[in-house]
Formats: structure tokens, C-alpha cells, sequence
């Protein structure tokens, strides 16, 4: 089997951090809007239980609606915190992928995976790096500057073919 593309990216805090961000751009209106229907049913209870004057309902839902925003407003930070210090970043992880006409395979440390590019949910380009979506929440980094065998724009018309319309810029 020939070795079409070869990269290495060893990810770091700052290069987590740019993910985030770009996450967090891509995602951000789902997010809001989610909170705010959410919110937007929690005060329509609230108002109906002033209407009713079910001052025990009105207390619960006051409590459920504070928690529900301070929850919606900390949760993603505390998560990003959690996984900026997580061992892979701290450690500085290697990733080494190699790309196939059928499969890729990524290798590191922890041992060595082989996907098939279906299987891949989405894919984002931005100025630096290719973000690898496994799913809604685990990404593979694959950094611009760390082809070894192939080149970045090669690359991008690959994985365009590769997963169609999943292919996002």
C-alpha cells in the first residue's frame, strides 16, 4: 500500500486552545440559542406560577433557571481547563498520521488506530490545521506544517474527495 500523505503534530496547549476556539465559533449560535429557548420556557413557568401565585413552584423554578445559566456559562470553560491540562497536552503528544487511498492511521505513544475515511463525521479547514472530526466532540489536529511525505493543499483536495460534503472550510 503506498503512503500518500505522512504528518506529524505534536499538540500542545496552544494548539488545543485554536481548536477550541474554532469549535467554539463553529458551534457557538447552537449553543446560545439552546440556552435561550431553554431559559425562555424556565421564565414562562416562572410567570405563570407568579400568575398563580405557587410561590413553592416559583422558588424551584427561580433556583432550576439560576443553576441552569450558571451551568450553561462555566460548564464549557471548566471543560476546556479540564482538557488543556489533561496528559495529552501536557505532555506534548505526538501524533503521527499516515495517509492511505482507503484508511488512515494514526500512531503514537498510547499505540496505534486505523479509520476509514466514511467514518469521519466532519472536516474543517482553517489557516493552520486540518480539524478531523470523529464525532461531535473528539477531533484529530493535523497540523499544516507537519507533512513529511505530501503537502497541505494535496491534502485538502484528498480529504475533499474523501469525505464529499462533510468537507467544511
Amino acid at each position: 500500500m503506498e503512503i500518500l500523505f505522512k504528518n506529524i503534530t505534536t499538540l500542545n496547549e496552544e494548539k488545543y486552545l485554536d481548536l477550541v476556539k474554532f469549535h467554539n465559533k463553529k458551534n457557538n449560535l447552537k449553543y446560545h440559542l439552546y440556552t435561550a429557548a431553554i431559559s425562555f420556557c424556565i421564565i414562562v413557568g416562572i410567570a405563570f406560577q407568579i400568575r398563580q401565585k405557587t410561590y413553592s413552584s416559583l422558588v424551584i423554578l427561580s433556583i432550576a433557571l439560576v443553576v441552569f445559566l450558571v451551568y450553561r456559562t462555566f460548564m464549557p470553560y471548566k471543560k476546556t481547563r479540564q482538557e488543556a491540562e489533561g496528559e495529552k497536552i501536557r505532555n506534548n503528544l505526538v501524533n503521527t498520521y499516515i495517509f492511505y487511498d482507503k484508511k488512515m492511521i494514526i500512531k503514537n505513544i498510547n499505540g496505534k488506530d486505523e479509520l476509514k475515511y466514511y467514518k469521519l463525521y466532519k472536516v474543517y479547514e482553517n489557516k493552520d490545521a486540518f480539524y478531523l472530526y470523529l464525532d461531535r466532540n473528539n477531533t484529530l489536529i493535523v497540523q499544516k506544517d507537519g507533512f513529511k511525505i505530501g503537502k497541505a493543499e494535496d491534502f485538502k483536495n484528498f480529504i475533499k474527495k474523501k469525505v464529499k460534503f462533510k468537507f467544511k472550510k
